[in-house]
């Protein structure tokens, strides 16, 4: 059963083609362009959270935080990605695994998921 990934990206393009490279590497992937995906999270249960940081409605960020600091969704790992070039120090304030800058080579995606799959 191939391990599951939620992508939550704005850009729609870039949101397609990081469905597509990780489909490719045989990951299930849930797909969207805002937050509203992690309201059944546990249901979904994913190995890993793809989140861009410049959502419409809310930070990524801030999103982050807020698994991170509940007990029942802390366990599942998080790559922040962003173009902005603070990334890393928001990642680390947020309480992110990883944190990927854009824009991002195909091969350092597969790379930093496959390092942080549950």
């Amino acid at each position: 059963m191939a391990k599951k990934v939620i992508v939550i990206e704005e850009n729609r393009d870039i949101l397609d083609l990081m469905q597509y490279i990780l489909e490719d590497e045989g990951y299930e992937v849930i797909s969207s362009v805002d937050g509203s995906v992690l309201g059944n999270i546990e249901q979904t249960d994913p190995a890993l959270i793809v989140l861009d940081n410049s959502l419409t409605n809310e930070k990524g960020s801030s999103l982050c935080r807020k698994l991170k600091s509940n007990p029942s969704t802390a366990k599942y790992p998080i790559i922040l990605v962003s173009a902005v070039n603070e990334i890393e120090d928001i990642a680390k304030e947020c309480l992110a695994d990883a944190y990927l800058s854009k824009p991002f080579d195909i091969n350092e995606l597969i790379a930093v998921v496959k390092q942080h799959i549950a």
